[in-house]
């Protein structure tokens, strides 16, 4: 399984490595026993996803209640959604940044409201994977402070998590961009994907040619000519 971090690629056995962990925002007994039911929620959503791969990336939206079935699934969206603010808790601890309040308090909340928005998006560069090395591609952002020239330092953050194919990026306290997906925070039952390129087919051509890839060159010169990047 590769991980990718600042660009740079690493061999991890799996979402538990250490490269893919922080150290806990919160204490242990709600590290581990009380977000039990978030871990367990994303792991089934992560599982539901790439085992309808082909049929979500053709329809662009994912409902819950087939994720996580009629009975369960208003319970287990705000669950899922704390997995989610589990982690990027812990990403600004680790990057020696305060969690917003908001953030602690809704973990022991069943109903809540916050500034973190997540939306959902299919990474186009990724299928230039092979089919096995895009399932385990896995890969962190670099988390980014959004500060203001007049006001000085703020709570504005923009982050991601790249499972697969899918990118779930994370907006705290700042816009959403048009294009990636419809803004989330465990409020609807639906999930709208985006789409999107961390890079384009022609720069990746201008790079393998700069690089004297002679291999990785035909062979992107050919997907261009066959009309580009095919999601499937």
């Amino acid at each position: 399984m590769l991980h990718f971090l600042a660009g740079e690629a690493h061999e991890v056995q799996g979402p538990n490595d250490k490269r893919l962990t922080y150290d806990p925002m919160i204490c242990s007994d709600c590290n581990n026993t009380k977000s039990q039911p978030w871990d367990k929620a994303y792991e089934q959503f992560e599982r539901w996803v790439f085992e309808h791969s082909r049929e979500t990336l053709k329809r662009r939206f994912i409902l819950m209640e087939e994720v996580f079935g009629s009975d369960n699934f208003s319970s287990a969206c705000p669950a899922f959604y704390k997995y989610f603010v589990k982690a990027f808790g812990c990403r600004l601890v680790n990057s020696g940044m305060a969690v917003p309040d908001d953030l602690v308090s809704l973990l022991s909340k069943d109903q809540f409201r916050t500034k973190l928005r997540l939306t959902f998006a299919v990474n186009k560069t990724v299928f230039l994977l092979e089919g096995n090395d895009r399932e385990n591609y896995l890969g962190l952002g670099d988390l980014i402070r959004m500060d203001s020239r007049s006001m000085g330092k703020m709570e504005r953050y923009l982050w991601h998590m790249q499972i697969g194919w899918l990118r779930v990026w994370f907006f705290y306290n700042t816009d959403v961009p048009c294009g990636i997906g419809s803004a989330w925070t465990s409020d609807s039952a639906c999930v709208y994907l985006g789409e999107f390129e961390t890079v384009s087919i022609d720069q990746l051509i201008e790079d393998a040619r700069r690089d004297g890839r002679g291999s990785a060159l035909a062979r992107l010169e050919a997907l261009r000519d066959q009309g580009g990047i095919k999601i499937e």
